[in-house]
């Protein structure tokens, strides 16, 4: 205890930040170490669990839903025979591939077994498939119904039954792996919340340690805590000033200089600001004609006043310059000395950024010696760190009103494009065929009124593609994203109808998928 109390107050802040720092990193390796075991099972569980579910399924569903509905469709002469030639190599194509998909994850026991039965019906059934393809490619009518009826049944429900076991075992190794994850973090969460209250009483400890000597060292400064109190007054009311979000930055260099005098922290506050060829100054506050006699507003880069000024200087720089016994500093040159004026002992000046560069900057005079002190120029920098943030910030409102003006300039001319064209366009929903837009040619060719098709289904308007013309039509789109040149007959509000070439794309718009499509009439052609 008496070798902790000889210690300087520097040196146990520093004891007290290292001790700090050391526990949080360990707590963060902790964190970090939990954290990345809890990342691998959840992607274990996804990989080896959820990702074989939707396998499972698929299979499953190519069963007991795309074979079963192809074959009963081909029965009933609604599907022709190359398009079931088609379906069916599509089903068989996502049987082969998610079952291989399957078959390469992690796999336990209980599924090896589950497997050994699943091959042999897996075989079956796309024999099966294969038999329904021979019947469809010779037209068998009556050889389709009794396929769907007596045959197909037989196959797909042991399919169905042991997919669903397989199912059933990922649910349950899921969450096994899931309890375990949860035990996992529940162990994290009270070894760090541990060590986080270990952290807090220690430092809490040697805070206030460390609180008590500073008491007692800094019982002869209360007028220094009285300036930094001043300039705190100062840093609030700039961040006041930024929040109220000025139009300009002339109202914001305005605004600062005024808190900075009258606050107390300077005689005189101004605003500098470089173009590349000079120096001006932009804004001032407090007796500039009595604290400045012959100062010019303006001043080239190459001037003599510019290589006296210390606004120069910290531009040049980057960073503060000051002088706290400005009439015995012997840095400063006698030109510079002549325009001093009387009761100014200290001066400085801080660099202002705007988007990262150095644009200005802000220059103090002060009445007091050795005014500009370390706790002083801490604080000025955040004042003027501020500042730039606040200049970057209009930057960056004015870049994005820029930015909105010309987006919906942009939107405002996609909108006449789409509603003047002379070619007939309409966008959908993908899922339920609802019309959300429709131009004036798409209206005039179905016969109907722009207000009357939105929010309407075509289909159900009876206009628009035929049936089995529309199944084709977005079975293609689906599978291709897009569709050229699709012949089709389009049927009008009249009832008659008109052949036409289809084009159409698949889209998001807000996040939901869409058809943007459009028709060219080759009737007469």
């Amino acid at each position: 205890m008496e070798m902790l109390k000889s210690l300087t107050l520097k040196t146990r802040l520093a004891g007290l930040v290292v001790l700090v720092l050391a526990l949080m990193a360990v707590t963060g390796l902790l964190t970090l170490r939990q954290l990345r075991g809890l990342s691998q099972a959840m992607d274990s569980v996804y990989q080896d669990r959820l990702l074989p579910m939707q396998q499972l399924r698929l299979v499953s569903q190519a069963f007991s839903v795309d074979l079963q509905s192809c074959a009963q469709r081909l029965a009933d002469g609604r599907l022709t025979a190359a398009a079931a030639q088609v379906e069916l190599a599509a089903v068989e194509k996502t049987v082969r591939r998610q079952w291989a998909a399957y078959l390469v994850t992690h796999l336990v026991e209980p599924e090896r077994v589950l497997i050994a039965r699943a091959e042999p019906l897996l075989a079956a059934g796309l024999k099966q498939l294969g038999h329904l393809r021979g019947l469809a490619e010779q037209g068998d009518v009556s050889g389709l119904r009794e396929f769907s009826g007596e045959q197909l049944t037989p196959i797909v429900e042991p399919i169905a039954a042991v997919m669903g076991e397989l199912i059933e075992v990922q649910l349950e190794l899921g969450h096994r792996e899931a309890e375990a994850g949860r035990a996992s973090f529940d162990l994290a969460l009270w070894l760090v919340l541990g060590l986080l209250l270990a952290s807090v009483g220690l430092a809490l400890g040697l805070g206030r340690s460390v609180w008590l000597q500073h008491r007692r060292e800094q019982g002869d400064a209360e007028a220094g805590r009285l300036r930094v109190q001043q300039f705190f007054l100062a840093l609030s009311q700039t961040n006041q000033l930024i929040v109220r979000t000025p139009e300009s930055a002339q109202q914001l260099y305005d605004g600062l200089c005024r808190i900075c005098v009258e606050t107390g922290q300077a005689s005189l506050a101004g605003v500098v600001l470089f173009d590349g060829e000079q120096f001006e100054r932009v804004a001032s506050h407090g007796s500039a004609d009595r604290l400045m006699p012959g100062v010019p507003q303006r001043w080239r880069a190459d001037s003599p006043f510019a290589q006296a000024s210390m606004s120069t200087e910290a531009i040049r720089s980057g960073t503060h310059v000051l002088s706290n016994r400005v009439m015995s500093d012997r840095r400063l040159s006698q030109w510079r000395a002549g325009v001093i004026p009387p009761g100014v002992e200290a001066m400085a000046a801080f660099p202002v950024r705007r988007g990262g560069q150095v644009v200005g900057a802000l220059s103090l005079l002060a009445g007091a010696s050795d005014f500009f002190d370390t706790e002083t120029i801490a604080l000025l920098n955040e004042i003027v760190g501020d500042v730039s943030f606040a200049l970057d910030k209009l930057s960056v409102d004015a870049a994005q009103k820029q930015a909105l003006a010309a987006a919906e300039a942009r939107l405002d001319l996609f909108k006449r494009l789409f509603t003047e064209s002379a070619v007939p366009s309409l966008l959908t929903c993908l899922d339920d065929s609802r019309v959300l837009e429709i131009n004036d040619a798409m209206c005039r060719r179905y016969g109907y009124a722009r207000e009357e098709l939105l929010g309407q289904r075509i289909g159900d308007l009876h206009v628009g593609l035929g049936h089995a013309d529309r199944e084709r039509f977005y079975l293609l789109l689906r599978r291709q994203g897009q569709v050229r040149n699709f012949e089709a007959g389009v049927l009008l509000r009249d009832g008659s109808i008109r052949r036409a070439l289809v084009n159409g794309d698949l889209i998001e718009v807000n996040g939901q998928a869409c058809v943007m499509s459009s028709s060219f009439d080759i009737t007469d052609l």
